[in-house]
């Protein structure tokens, strides 16, 4: 009986030893990479982490009388290999449309892979699209705008 308690201690411990040395839960692994994140939400693949704004512009629309900034931000997920874009307005009457440009990596037609309607203050978010390609956000507006139809960021 003695041997029993002695080995049921022993394993105890070990498993609490094992316990300690084990690695926490594993990362959530991305749902996606490349060209497989082409039209899907990098918040519900996996794709936030890590990720950073790459390129950005500031357009102000040509409507509000009180010249109101709205800001665009071109983002890129090193984890899935994609970007997307992000828009922000704080102009109740802001009704721009957010694009999200593609063309091949060293020049060709430009494609669009995904656009939002915007209407009204909020942030909008598009749809990633693979970093294999060049890829720009755009706002453009009916409006009047001062910066011309369309504001970008520059091409990534």
């Amino acid at each position: 009986m003695r041997k029993l308690r002695t080995a049921t201690l022993t394993a105890l411990i070990c498993a609490s030893v094992v316990g300690i040395l084990s690695p926490g839960a594993a990362a959530v692994a991305a749902g996606c990479t490349r060209t497989s994140c082409n039209g899907k939400m990098a918040s519900a693949n996996g794709c936030l982490s890590g990720a950073y704004a790459i390129s950005s512009f500031t357009r102000v629309d040509g409507n509000d009388p009180n010249g109101t900034v709205a800001h665009g931000d071109l983002w890129y997920s090193p984890t899935c290999a994609a970007m997307w874009g992000d828009y922000t307005t704080a102009y109740f009457a802001d009704s721009s449309t957010v694009r999200l440009d593609f063309q091949a990596t060293y020049g060709g037609m430009t494609q669009n892979a995904t656009s939002v309607r915007v209407n009204g203050t909020g942030n909008y978010v598009t749809t990633m699209v693979s970093w294999e390609h060049s890829v720009q956000l755009c706002a453009s507006s009916a409006t009047a705008n001062p910066d011309g139809n369309d504001t970008c960021s520059a091409w990534r």
